[in-house]
């Protein structure tokens, strides 16, 4: 009984995942940051790089991973929140809170299926570049590549939870989102290294995700050795960032049944 136990939150996560995939699939907004601006992102980005002299291959790859990224942080950040946008709007969010299941695997699940749509960026910047600019494809450590993927898939999916968690609050905090995302994409390293920025901002870095998933996927495509580095900071940064969702969440559905704001009314 122990055992089935522990297997229905994995279910109950990975249903929650694939049906909010196939949610954000029937959104244009969605259809639009997820499979075309980071087309748009990566074009832009391997014109620049290609008038400054950058046209060796991994460069090139260089580039087209972290414009995919951008994509990924973008479609986690309005993605992660408009899930529980939604229900808000559809009168189901005080249902699923005051489920039997517990509702942080319902919020795990909706901010994975995100970042596993978000994903899809980086397999078309990565195609567009190999047909539209003469990428070559390659891969330093390819064994190391899907573990990068996943690590980075995981901890983006508990920043988004630890995220989302302030929508189940405020009405507007939508607003948030859109500070963040290009904040991210500097500090994060996405198209700038991160030894261009000032000094100052290097520690903020270290504390988001996005930039150690990055790092663990382009050590897996064009590093010198093995991103074991990242990936642990991945999965470090994961926890650390589902167990602040968690506490946070009891803070803030305690605050909202006492002041009666998970609905709209």
């Amino acid at each position: 009984m122990s055992g089935l136990n522990r297997v229905r939150p994995l279910r109950l996560v990975w249903f929650v995942t694939w049906f909010n995939v196939r949610m954000l699939l029937t959104s244009e907004f969605f259809i639009l940051t997820t499979f075309i601006t980071p087309l748009i992102f990566a074009t832009l980005a391997f014109l620049l790089f290609r008038s400054g002299g950058g046209t060796a291959g991994q460069t090139l790859l260089y580039v087209a991973l972290g414009s995919g990224m951008m994509g990924v942080w973008s479609t986690t950040l309005f993605g992660c929140g408009g899930a529980i946008a939604w229900q808000r709007w559809e009168g189901t969010l005080e249902l699923l809170v005051n489920a039997p299941s517990r509702y942080d695997f319902i919020l795990a699940g909706q901010t994975l299926g995100t970042v596993v749509l978000g994903f899809y960026g980086i397999v078309a910047t990565l195609a567009w570049g190999v047909v539209l600019f003469g990428m070559p494809i390659e891969a330093s450590f390819p064994l190391m590549l899907p573990f990068s993927l996943l690590a980075a898939v995981i901890s983006l999916g508990a920043l988004g939870m630890l995220i989302a968690t302030t929508f189940v609050l405020y009405r507007h905090a939508n607003a948030l989102g859109n500070m963040l995302e290009y904040p991210i994409w500097l500090i994060a390293g996405l198209l700038v290294p991160i030894s261009a920025l000032p000094f100052w901002v290097r520690p903020l870095s270290w504390l988001v995700v996005p930039t150690w998933g990055i790092e663990a996927i382009r050590g897996a495509a064009i590093g010198a050795r093995p991103p074991f580095g990242p990936i642990a900071m991945c999965l470090l940064l994961a926890v650390v960032y589902y167990l602040l969702a968690r506490l946070m969440l009891v803070v803030v559905l305690a605050k909202a049944r006492r002041d009666a704001t998970l609905t709209l009314q």
